[in-house]
């Protein structure tokens, strides 16, 4: 009961965040490619034909994927977050992309996907921000819905120190997992953590983003599932 209250709590908290956003078209020349992000992005998107993007919030990350990517055939990115599947869908309509698809679901939208159904996924700062028992579960589905050979790209937040737990003033609700202001906002695990639920796959490329000025940088990982 408790999973299922603190679920409740994040999507209201992104619901919240994504409200009255406008949306504007976007095209391919808007774009610059410019951090590391950008990067494997391209690679996701010159090497996939099918990609999902798992809790895509906005759905910016894949409509630059679709755009500057030369092999996409088909895009499906879903969220919780009735207001950003909202904005995303506008963006795809007034931009006239062709092939993505948004829609609003939680973590039982995946059971509705056959096996091997995807050759390239992205998941987006929600594995670590859900508690520990969902994220298992939903690791298990990327494992079985992700074609073999396929790329898997995902981004986590920064590894919180116990200074930065402090600065940040996160309260411990369980063990490595913990809230700001009530809300659950970090499942807090080494990049070797991440790494390890993830038997199976090798690492193509590792780096780092700069979300949030004056904090240390996001972690990316892109990954190559085995052929068997």
């Amino acid at each position: 009961m408790r999973d299922e209250k603190t679920k409740e709590e994040v999507i209201s908290f992104w619901d919240h965040h994504f409200h009255n956003l406008e949306a504007m078209a976007k095209a391919k020349s808007d774009i610059v490619l410019d951090t590391s992000l950008d990067e494997c992005l391209q690679i996701l998107g010159d090497s996939c034909e099918e990609v999902l993007d798992i809790a895509c919030g906005n759905g910016l990350a894949l409509i630059e994927t679709r755009l500057i990517g030369g092999k996409i055939k088909r895009g499906l990115g879903f969220d919780s977050s009735k207001n950003a599947i909202e904005y995303a869908n506008k963006i795809v309509t007034m931009s006239k992309i062709d092939n993505l698809r948004f829609e609003v679901g939680d973590e039982s939208f995946l059971s509705k996907i056959s096996d091997n159904s995807f050759d390239g996924i992205f998941c987006s700062n929600f594995l670590d921000v859900i508690p520990d028992s969902l994220t298992r579960r939903i690791i298990e589905e990327i494992k079985r819905i992700i074609r073999p050979n396929g790329l898997l790209l995902l981004k986590f937040n920064f590894y919180l120190t116990d200074d930065l737990i402090a600065r940040l003033k996160m309260d411990l609700i369980t063990p490595n997992c913990y809230a700001m202001n009530g809300v659950f906002r970090a499942n807090n695990k080494t990049t070797e953590q991440w790494l390890s639920l993830f038997k199976g796959f090798q690492v193509v490329k590792q780096a780092g983003f700069q979300r949030v000025p004056g904090l240390p940088e996001d972690r990316l990982l892109l990954l190559k599932k085995g052929a068997k």
